[in-house]
């Protein structure tokens, strides 16, 4: 089993509806059934089977009432600790294959090393003008943190892997339990001068994308947007707005 990350205490609708999927997923995946992944979701957590009551987990599965967060804790925790279902580097190698582009850049250096990723603070404009407020964030710094990302170079010839952790925190809630750890692992592909960064959620397998280029001090700046989770099907845009991101590479004292 794998280090489960931060300890979750509360669920909103979206990581119930991803935590579902994920776990119907590995239930195809693996041919079992609820009762068989009752088991092993215990298992996996060092629970008893008879704190997870087989029909609450069915009710879950199947969207039936609203289960408690307390059930959850178990569940999300196996998920969290599922491989990441597949060879990053078999991936990164087959990427490269069919987009036709390998890892050099012209001669320039690879893009490995670790980052931290930076977005722009939202900015208020008067009488809600869209295009005020949207020009406003345009030219706001990079003073969110978003991410940390680590970008791997495994074979010289080949492409960068990449993985990347979130933290989303709630706004009215400063506890180490408020935030919410997402993982992305993917890779990283040389179209000069550009690059374009692909990863999928492990838990949810949704992927997301950057369009990135980089400047003289050796950081990364473009834009990138990711698959929404869709409960309703009725939605008419699958993916989230595009938004700026700069990757800012770390010192190696701040890696710890």
């Amino acid at each position: 089993m794998t280090g489960r990350g931060p300890r979750k205490t509360r669920f909103d609708m979206t990581e119930r509806a991803r935590l579902r999927a994920a776990l119907i997923r590995y239930m195809k995946e693996h041919g079992i059934g609820v009762p068989t992944l009752q088991v092993r979701i215990a298992d996996g957590t060092d629970r008893s089977p008879d704190l997870l009551p087989l029909k609450t987990l069915q009710r879950f599965l199947a969207d039936v009432g609203r289960t408690n967060d307390t059930f959850l804790i178990p569940c999300f925790e196996f998920a969290q600790s599922l491989p990441a279902g597949g060879d990053i580097e078999g991936f990164a190698r087959e990427a490269a294959g069919f987009f036709g582009v390998g890892g050099a850049r012209g001669g320039s250096k690879q893009p490995a090393g670790n980052y931290s990723v930076f977005t722009r603070s939202p900015q208020d404009a008067a009488d809600d003008n869209i295009v005020a407020r949207l020009e406003s964030e345009a030219n706001a710094d990079f003073s969110v943190l978003h991410s940390r990302c680590v970008m791997e170079l495994n074979d010289p010839e080949g492409p960068c892997s990449l993985r990347e952790e979130v933290i989303l925190s709630s706004p009215d809630d400063e506890t180490e339990t408020a935030g919410s750890r997402h993982v992305y692992e993917g890779v990283v592909l040389a179209f000069h001068p550009l690059l374009f960064a692909l990863s999928r959620n492990i838990l949810t397998r949704l992927p997301r994308a950057y369009w990135l280029r980089e400047l003289a001090d050796g950081s990364l700046e473009g834009h990138g947007t990711e698959a929404r989770f869709l409960e309703a099907m009725s939605e008419i845009q699958p993916y989230t707005d595009t938004v700026d991101f700069r990757f800012q590479p770390e010192a190696p004292e701040e890696r710890n």
